[in-house]
């Protein structure tokens, strides 16, 4: 009994201790837990304190020749367009868009459109920006000079070391003596052999020097109207130039397969004038074109032809193999001041390239210089008329003067 009874008691005592135990760990844990509460209140009020802000909305575009126009009636316009621009190579937003770092590749200086003085010889080209949310304005400073702006535009801009600008004087860099580029461009439609000869013969070293205008310091080329279109190539080389195009000659596999396509020529045009590689202002192209193009409406076209004062020279098929309007690059050229040649075969009018340059003679010298092409001379277009034309009738052209006496030619389309 005894035994029993100290047994029930010490289970009863064992049960008590347990039943303790288990109420004591309730309130240590109870404990544990309001001290993890006590030492987390204060992150929790820091959390609360630092509020994560909104995203900054300061207005910020970079600019390139796609969008430049949108700021045309600024004064420094034309000083901008008439030079090989781009966006930022390094364009990094950090805190939350509050703040913008911006870097221009190699060369060019960094500007911002909205504070852009071409007067300011200093080149930055790089450029920090803080956002003011209470205002909306950029605060924007180059390591030097601090500007605030409420659109912050940064444009990228070549621009040599030869270059200055003088007080009260229009600055212009666009000139028929400016550096600038020179295209040619043939369509894959034409036979091999006649670009292998303007490549072999017509633009061969021993002759091109002596009539090559010096201002051509950069060369582009491009094969038209392939099944998978092709890029323009750049070159600072004439030599590499010529290379380029002998590697690219017209290939009959390449061809379209119908007469349903149309030339690429006005799209290879547009993307030439946007190119950042090389300068466009006052670039010069020749173009052999045998497909025509399908567009019709080239007026935008014609206005950044005309803007970086593009001049082209086009010899176009009477026949062509394809495409459905061929007085769209007749309208282009009357349109910018161009030439258009209608010649078949082509390998006439490449022929006459360069076998007049090899006659000796004293008498045919000066009739060279004449049927020279002119993408090689450094002439200058003097006078341009476009009239509408009627069977009968005259019509009384406006007075050309001529500084100099010296030998004209003219085109009349």
């Amino acid at each position: 009994m005894s035994c029993q009874c100290i047994f029930n008691y010490t289970h009863k005592k064992v049960f008590s201790i347990q039943q303790s135990a288990t109420s004591i760990s309730l309130v240590i844990m109870k404990a544990t837990n309001l001290y993890l509460l006590v030492a987390v209140i204060p992150a929790l009020v820091n959390s609360c304190l630092v509020v994560k802000s909104p995203p900054c909305t300061c207005s910020f575009a970079a600019l390139d020749r796609t969008n430049i126009d949108q700021i045309a009636g600024q004064p420094w316009y034309d000083y901008v367009v008439q030079r090989p621009l781009t966006t930022p190579s390094t364009i990094n937003h950090f805190d939350n868009n509050c703040g913008a770092f911006v870097v221009c590749p190699r060369h060019y200086t960094l500007y911002d459109a909205e504070h852009l003085h071409v007067e300011d010889r200093r080149s930055p080209t790089q450029a920090v920006g803080h956002c003011d949310q209470k205002t909306n304005t950029w605060n924007v400073t180059d390591g030097l000079i601090s500007h605030e702006t409420t659109t912050w535009s940064p444009i990228c801009v070549y621009e040599t070391s030869l270059e200055c600008s003088l007080s009260n004087q229009k600055f212009e860099l666009c000139t028929p003596k400016t550096n600038t580029t020179f295209l040619f461009a043939y369509s894959n439609d034409i036979e091999a052999n006649t670009i292998q000869a303007m490549v072999g013969y017509g633009l061969r070293d021993s002759i091109v020097p002596r009539y090559l205008s010096s201002h051509f310091t950069s060369f582009a080329n491009i094969r038209l109207d392939t099944q998978q279109e092709e890029n323009i190539e750049y070159h600072f080389d004439y030599e590499k130039w010529r290379y380029s195009m002998s590697t690219k000659l017209p290939n009959p596999s390449l061809r379209f397969s119908s007469s349903s396509n149309g030339s690429d020529v006005l799209k290879m045009l547009s993307k030439f004038l946007s190119n950042s590689q090389v300068p466009v202002c006052g670039a010069r192209m020749f173009i052999l074109v045998k497909r025509s193009p399908n567009e019709q409406n080239i007026t935008e076209l014609v206005a950044e032809m005309r803007k970086y004062r593009v001049y082209v020279h086009i010899v176009a098929s009477p026949n062509p193999t394809g495409g459905l309007h061929p007085e769209t690059l007749t309208s282009l050229t009357t349109r910018t001041n161009g030439w258009i040649f209608y010649n078949e075969p082509f390998e006439y009018f490449v022929s006459y390239i360069y076998k007049v340059i090899l006659i000796k003679t004293i008498l045919i010298y000066y009739l060279q210089d004449f049927f020279i092409p002119p993408f090689y001379k450094e002439v200058t277009l003097i006078y341009a008329a476009n009239v509408n034309m009627s069977s009968t009738g005259s019509i009384d052209l406006p007075k050309m003067i001529v500084a100099n006496e010296d030998y004209l030619a003219y085109t009349v389309q």
